[in-house]
């Protein structure tokens, strides 16, 4: 292996573990206005919470900037803000409009996600049996997830399929979506081919797997043709707005959009509003372009909640997680 070749190599290692701690080109866009009267969650009033990556509980202050950035625009419990918050307890339901599902959340995306995937199927399936005929087009059970939450949610959408659950019944939410198209993990493994090649990009995967449980996560994707979804997207994500930034800058660009990545609950409804979106499939792409203050974003990510949803049990459990992987 060359110099070049071995800091090709090296440099792809570093970004993918740096995108993983954090954690096809889309259509043409359409101009288009999010409007709380008659937007898709017009009629839905319950919504299933799943945090990002280190974020395994959502806390209450996450739940309600969830709802007032990004369920409030599309119609959600009349567009309320700040409304209840509780935490369903294993996989029950519990009775407050937004409902805080714990999930995994480990640094180990693919088996994390997996996991995580289980349990909304659960959380889902249950909220439905407990309340026969509550749910339909006009009035969905949403499930909102964030980051490695919407990996996982796009996983339930499956297994959800595949054990009869109405496509009707459910509108899913993401923001910062690494299985969209332009996400990480549709994209990384061919990029990685192209820069070192093939061989060498297998033996960055297989030396980051025990640590990142990457392989697992590689290639999911938020199906298109199964449940209603809006995906949210911040132009420079390094997640879920992967390929563009590999695509402008390489990978200083990926370094540079982890920040962005972690900024969703800091943004302004204002920064939301002014948005573009476009269709393809069953999904609605809503994509913020800014430009927004990423100081003040991140910041009140922090007081969001991005920080205080279960930060040091994610941590603990996924260094054991690591430990018992290696050894």
């Amino acid at each position: 292996m060359n110099r070049a070749t071995a800091f090709a190599y090296l440099a792809a290692a570093g970004v993918i573990a740096g995108v993983a701690c954090a954690a096809t080109p889309q259509p043409a866009h359409a101009d288009s206005t999010l409007l709380s009267v008659d937007g898709p969650l017009s009629g839905s009033d319950t919504a299933i919470i799943v945090g990002g990556t280190i974020e395994p509980t959502p806390s209450t202050a996450f739940a309600q900037t969830a709802e007032n950035l990004y369920l409030h625009p599309l119609g959600f419990d009349g567009g309320a803000s700040y409304s209840a918050v509780c935490d369903i307890s294993g996989t029950e339901p519990c009775g407050a409009p937004l409902q805080v599902l714990t999930t995994p959340e480990l640094i180990q995306q693919g088996p994390s996600a997996l996991a995580g995937a289980s349990d909304i199927v659960h959380a889902v399936e249950n909220e439905l049996a407990a309340n026969p005929g509550a749910f339909s087009a006009e009035d969905p059970l949403t499930v909102f997830g964030y980051s490695q939450g919407a990996e996982a949610e796009s996983i339930a959408m499956t297994q959800l399929t595949q054990d009869g659950i109405p496509a009707d019944e459910l509108h899913f939410v993401f923001i910062g979506d690494p299985s969209a198209p332009d996400g990480i993990w549709a994209n990384v493994e061919p990029d990685l081919d192209a820069l070192i090649g093939p061989n060498n990009a297998n033996a960055v995967i297989n030396l980051l797997d025990p640590i990142f449980g990457l392989k697992d996560a590689i290639g999911v994707l938020t199906p298109d043709d199964l449940y209603p979804t809006t995906v949210y997207t911040l132009a420079g994500d390094a997640v879920a707005d992967f390929q563009a930034d590999y695509n402008s800058a390489g990978l200083l660009g990926i370094l540079g959009g982890i920040a962005v990545h972690a900024s969703y609950l800091g943004l302004t409804a204002s920064e939301i509003a002014d948005a573009s979106t476009s269709v393809s499939g069953d999904i609605a792409y809503v994509d913020l372009s800014g430009p927004f203050n990423e100081l003040g974003a991140i910041t009140g990510a922090i007081d969001s909640g991005l920080l205080s949803s279960g930060l040091f049990q994610s941590l603990f459990d996924s260094f054991e997680y690591a430990l018992h992987a290696i050894f």
